[in-house]
């Protein structure tokens, strides 16, 4: 019995120490990952890993451990196993799951103290093409930013294509492709857009026939899939194949708070769980960095000069101990003052405002005309 016991006790220390992931995401940054959890809950139609609580709690502890902020994942198959997850993840994270009637539904996680969930701009969308998307139509999550001196919208659409190396499935990809493509770029114009998932196909060529990538559209117009880097690398997220079909893709406006080169594929996950292509998922998560701080931190300008001028553009007088007015070669449809803090105060139609209620001090002037919107330093005094 003794002996029993020992043994019990070494299995349970073994079974501990490959449960702990490593930390993966950066406490200053944005961390953005996408994960398929292959019939996720679903064993018992003998689908995906057997042991259902084993791949439970690998998935409960990756989530919870790597610690990224926004995760999109795939193959949710079980609507108790979702809720079981989603309770125990509750401390750190909160979600979403889509409302289509096929079994392998697409979710996503949230950091609570990073976001807060804009419902009515979630929803599934494209549904109108639900043959080329396998029944699995994109998941569309609006995330508004929590904390700094600004908030933003953070679009994260999550997807799930058709699988299986034929001309059928193939055409099909492609042709959600154009579906997605198409949406974006109607939808979402200017805003700040991802894509995450299990895209079932690679970059640089297709998975059948090396025929060229059915997201070819996108790489086309010069979109950036930051996954592509792992492809160009002969990385894979597969783990029975030697291809990426797991990507991201961001919009345009997010280039520039993209750190290029954080992309990345938890390809050795089996270092830390035993056997986790067979127990836990057969495909590896990919994840890549975004910066968080420029995300959520208003530029305010630093300009001194007494009268700015910019371009055309003449504010005067500035100082100023009553009205500012604004003179360029185009018009101007109204002027909004902020303080330092930039909250706002007032504001007037036209090119003319009046300070006399201000006490003295430094504001910021916005002005909003038809060469866009500036903001200039002003200077209210007396003297």
């Amino acid at each position: 019995m003794k002996k029993n016991t020992i043994f019990l006790v070494f299995n349970l220390l073994v079974f501990s120490a490959f449960s702990q992931f490593p930390k993966l995401g950066n406490d200053t940054t944005l961390d953005i990952a996408t994960w398929n959890l292959e019939w996720f809950g679903d064993a018992t139609s003998g689908n995906g890993p057997s042991d259902e609580a084993t791949q439970f709690n690998n998935v409960k502890n990756l989530l919870n451990q790597t610690e990224f902020d926004i995760i999109g994942v795939q193959e949710m198959s079980n609507d108790v196993a979702y809720a079981n997850l989603s309770t125990a993840l509750s401390s750190k994270y909160e979600t979403y799951i889509s409302d289509i009637s096929q079994t392998q539904k697409m979710a996503i996680y949230w950091r609570k103290s990073m976001f807060s969930l804009i419902p009515l701009l979630t929803q599934t969308i494209i549904s109108n093409q639900n043959y080329a998307f396998a029944s699995r139509p994109p998941l569309q999550v609006a995330l508004k930013t929590i904390g700094g001196t600004k908030t933003d919208t953070l679009f994260v659409i999550v997807i799930h294509m058709k699988a299986f190396s034929d001309q059928t499935s193939y055409d099909r990809r492609k042709n959600a492709s154009v579906y997605l493509k198409s949406y974006v770029e109607a939808s979402l114009v200017g805003k700040k857009w991802l894509v995450v998932g299990d895209w079932n196909d690679d970059l640089n060529g297709s998975t059948f026939n090396s025929l060229t990538s059915p997201y070819k559209n996108f790489l086309d117009a010069n979109y950036i899939f930051p996954s592509k880097e792992l492809t160009d690398a002969g990385k894979k997220s597969y783990a029975f194949g030697s291809v990426m079909l797991d990507h991201i893709l961001q919009s345009k406006t997010l280039d520039s708070f993209y750190y290029t080169g954080s992309v990345k594929v938890f390809d050795n996950a089996s270092s830390f769980v035993s056997n986790f292509s067979n127990n836990t998922s057969d495909h590896f998560p990919v994840y890549s960095t975004y910066n968080w701080t420029k995300l959520t931190t208003r530029i305010i300008p630093t300009s001194t000069n007494e009268i700015v001028d910019f371009g055309s553009l003449v504010i005067y007088p500035n100082p100023s101990s009553s009205k500012v007015k604004v003179e360029c070669d185009s018009e101007v449809f109204g002027l909004k003052i902020y303080d330092l803090q930039m909250k706002y105060l007032q504001e007037n139609n036209g090119s003319e405002i009046d300070l006399s209620t201000l006490e003295n001090g430094i504001y910021f002037l916005q002005i909003s005309g038809e060469k866009g919107t500036i903001i200039k330093r002003i200077i209210k005094s007396e003297n």
